[in-house]
């Protein structure tokens, strides 16, 4: 029981000190004004989510699963197919009710099943984050990516404890200048918001002379993080892996100076990504027996019709040149024009402005990316002989000036 008390312990520093850190007990601005009827009470869902997770794992203390580990890997498969099931009936739900085409009864019917889904899934998951934390942690500890703590000679504790929690993601507001493409600030809000209420939020914000938008977002590092349960096994073990990196990376300087500059913003993203990724993987293939998820190309080397990646690049660096000349109209045309390109070739997105390309300009590491961020620490992870070598070596830095330092990149910003 003493081990749990100095978990416990170490979570509740963790989650004080990223409240305390982060500017949400401070911020008063006006776009945070205009968002404040659909604000995410991030410190009542720290509390309420923190100790009912640790009550469960109180309980196992004195009740310990006696699942085998084939039994808790199907665990987990069930679950996620479970989620599956509850993600295409609201889907369908949701489209009936908006196109009228089914009868009053139908929709009660699928609500019913809907629900029982729904309890099914809350029953099971508590124990299968107990799994997959177990899984992760399992193979942070033998890839030495984080600190152990030793208590007495026999227990050890990764720190900082790999803690998520499955939810709901939050919706975030994204502030960009209209001039530049760059984060101004980003305000957690509700998931639960319609489309008025997010046009309603997106345009008080632009009528102050910003770019705005409001997206959802894969995942939240708080503590627990927040990640939703998602289709695919090894995307979602990723993702873990992922907020994981942004805990580890919070007790160091590149963490710490993750709200210092955009530059720095990306590092922290790109770095979480890459690392995220390779830890998926060597959990997915050592507990669900697999390489990496095959997804189904086309035959031949004939190219696909339509490339969604280097459009988009394209589609960034002509903003970029319309922004550098100072054309923001202009800007802000073409890219209503590239949207409805985008959505005629099967690729819809909602909103195609300066914030939509600040925010995923964050993950440099993605296809689409123009930010030379991500190439550079890519270099920088081929260069180090593990990844933990990539981890320590990136995470003592303050500024992207350090990062060109370390691969020898003279160039600046």
């Amino acid at each position: 029981m003493w081990k749990l008390l100095v978990v416990v312990a170490l979570v509740l520093l963790i989650m004080l000190s990223a409240v305390a850190g982060s500017s949400l007990l401070v911020k008063n601005n006006d776009w945070d004004r205009i968002a404040s009827a659909y604000s995410f009470n991030i410190i009542q869902w720290e509390f309420e989510n923190l100790f009912s997770k640790w009550t469960y794992r109180a309980g196992q203390v004195f009740h310990p699963s006696e699942l085998s580990e084939a039994e808790t890997i199907q665990l987990v498969k069930d679950y996620l197919s479970l989620a599956q099931e509850i993600s295409f009936l609201e889907t369908r739900i949701n489209r009936e009710k908006a196109e009228g085409t089914a009868s009053a009864r139908d929709i009660a019917i699928w609500e019913e099943q809907l629900a029982a889904l729904r309890a099914d899934s809350e029953e099971r998951e508590a124990q299968v984050e107990e799994i997959i934390e177990g899984q992760i942690s399992a193979v942070l500890a033998d890839e030495g990516l984080a600190t152990t703590l030793k208590l007495g000679d026999e227990a050890e504790f990764l720190f900082p404890p790999l803690d998520f929690e499955f939810d709901d993601i939050p919706n975030l507001l994204i502030i960009s200048p209209r001039h530049t493409i760059e984060i101004v600030d980003t305000t957690l809000l509700r998931s639960n918001m319609t489309l008025e209420e997010i046009m309603e939020v997106e345009g008080g914000v632009e009528e102050l002379g910003f770019s705005a938008l409001v997206e959802p977002i894969g995942g939240v590092a708080t503590y627990p993080s927040i990640v939703p349960p998602m289709h695919s096994l090894q995307g979602l073990l990723s993702k873990i892996a992922h907020e994981w990196m942004h805990h580890y990376l919070f007790f160091r300087p590149l963490g710490q100076g993750y709200w210092s500059n955009y530059d720095m913003t990306t590092i922290n993203e790109t770095v979480a990504g890459i690392a995220g990724d390779e830890i998926g993987l060597l959990v997915y293939q050592r507990y669900y027996g697999g390489d990496k998820e095959e997804v189904a190309l086309p035959e031949g080397d004939v190219e696909p019709a339509f490339d969604f990646s280097k459009e988009m690049r394209k589609i960034r660096l002509a903003v970029d040149q319309y922004l550098a000349r100072e054309e923001i109209e202009e800007a802000k045309r073409y890219m209503e024009e590239s949207r409805q390109y985008l959505a005629v070739n099967g690729y819809y997105i909602r909103k195609l402005n300066q914030a939509y390309f600040a925010f995923y300009g964050t993950y440099a590491d993605t296809p689409s990316s123009v930010n030379p961020i991500g190439g550079q620490l890519q270099e920088l992870r081929e260069q180090s002989p593990s990844l933990v070598d990539f981890i320590r070596t990136i995470s003592g830095i303050s500024s992207y000036e350090e990062l060109l330092e370390l691969v020898g990149d003279e160039s600046t910003t």
